[in-house]
């Protein structure tokens, strides 16, 4: 094993203990947080941008700033409404099935993590590295990454090379 190796088990069992830490309703409605956050933030950016302050001169400052407030907000929200739900699961017993659960989201978000890494290295020259080469887990992993490059642009899925 390699320090690829390392890393790659490293990100998945940060990713698998958090997942177990926070459970599996708070790890689900923190993701539909930031679901919903952008979409908040999208359909209603243009909206809110009158109430910027002219401060912000350009409109396109403005609708940026509008767009980060929506975005942070409807984050905060959703975190609070996680975090109440989370507590409630905890309270009523069943607190070892959410963080089995938890654990288990946190496995297949790591997983998508290390896959995304690998597909972001493979536009790099980090796969012909003898650390990477000669890892245990590179291979299978490249195949993975090589599978899922036809769901990324044509002019970027060209430049995946391993």
């Amino acid at each position: 094993m390699t320090a690829f190796d390392y890393v790659v088990l490293a990100i998945i069992g940060v990713s698998v203990g958090l997942g177990w830490w926070r459970g599996f309703v708070y790890e689900l409605l923190s993701l539909l947080g930031w679901a919903a956050a952008y979409f908040v933030a999208r359909l209603f950016a243009s909206e809110i941008t009158r109430y910027v302050p002219d401060v912000v001169a350009s409109d396109v400052a403005k609708t940026a700033v509008a767009y980060a407030c929506l975005f942070i907000g409807t984050l905060i929200v959703s975190g609070i409404v996680a975090w109440s739900l989370s507590k409630l699961i905890k309270f009523v017993g069943l607190g070892l099935m959410d963080g089995m659960m938890g654990a288990l989201f946190g496995l297949l978000r790591g997983m998508l993590l290390v896959l995304i890494l690998v597909l972001l290295a493979g536009l790099t020259g980090l796969p012909q590295q003898p650390f990477w080469r000669d890892a245990w887990s590179s291979r299978s992993l490249q195949s993975a990454a090589l599978f899922t490059k036809y769901f990324l642009p044509e002019n970027v899925a060209k430049k995946v090379t391993y």
